[in-house]
């Protein structure tokens, strides 16, 4: 019976595990528990690269109510908004209400009740969305987007990643920290560097597929889901 993950593990809910929990488990793979190799604070940067890479692929979701302001037609998202995904106006009716969306340019836009996003590729302003209309005031807008997992993490910081993909998190970490070591030798080489330089690229090959494999199982998974609706629904 399938449980929902993709991944063959129970699924479990999100936001319940720390990063302090995480490192414990990488350490542990790592047969690190003296931390003689590696110390919280590199295990730590690894988790937060895992989590920066799996935000790549899987962002969570977000949301964000936005009032009307009088004449008003352009409204700002918060700073990560990486892509909208849908505007409800006016927001909070049954059943919802959505916004059509059009490209500004398009001579389609002004047409009727519209917006499009404003996604700016770097940090000169922050995301927005534009609207074909001004809103009634005592009116507002619910949009909702996508936007990266909490890549900033403190060993308290609960993980926003969902715990049925932690071992995505783990793979990622074990490979980041092999390649560590390769780095580490290729800096300071021992006598037998050549011998070690072999079996510490293939190391983290390996991983690397580890992980990428994890990952995919994953995406190929979300591939598959879907509304189930009838003809003539």
């Amino acid at each position: 019976m399938s449980n929902g993950t993709g991944t063959g593990t129970a699924a479990a809910p999100p936001y319940a595990v720390t990063a302090g929990a995480l490192l414990g488990d990488i350490r542990v793979a790592l047969d690190d528990s003296g931390a003689a190799t590696w110390s919280e604070a590199e295990l730590l940067g690894f988790l937060n690269e895992a989590v920066r890479e799996y935000s790549q692929h899987l962002p969570r979701l977000g949301e964000v109510t936005l009032a009307a302001v009088a004449g008003a037609r352009r409204y700002t998202l918060p700073w990560d908004a990486a892509a909208v995904l849908s505007v409800e106006y006016p927001a909070g009716q049954e059943p919802p209400v959505f916004l059509a969306r059009r490209r500004r340019r398009s001579p389609a836009f002004n047409a009727g009740r519209a917006y499009d996003a404003l996604l700016p590729r770097d940090l000169t302003g922050p995301p927005a969305l534009l609207l074909s209309f001004a809103p009634e005031v005592g009116t507002a807008l619910l949009a909702r987007f996508l936007r990266p997992h909490d890549s900033e993490l403190g060993a308290s910081s609960y993980v926003t990643v969902p715990a049925e993909h932690h071992h995505v998190l783990l793979q990622y970490s074990l490979f980041a920290a092999a390649r560590q070591l390769q780095a580490r030798e290729q800096a300071a080489p021992t006598n037998s560097s050549n011998l070690l330089m072999a079996q510490l690229a293939s190391n983290a090959r390996r991983l690397e597929l580890a992980y990428l494999n994890a990952l995919n199982r994953i995406l190929y998974h979300r591939l598959g889901e879907g509304e189930m609706v009838g003809w003539g629904e």
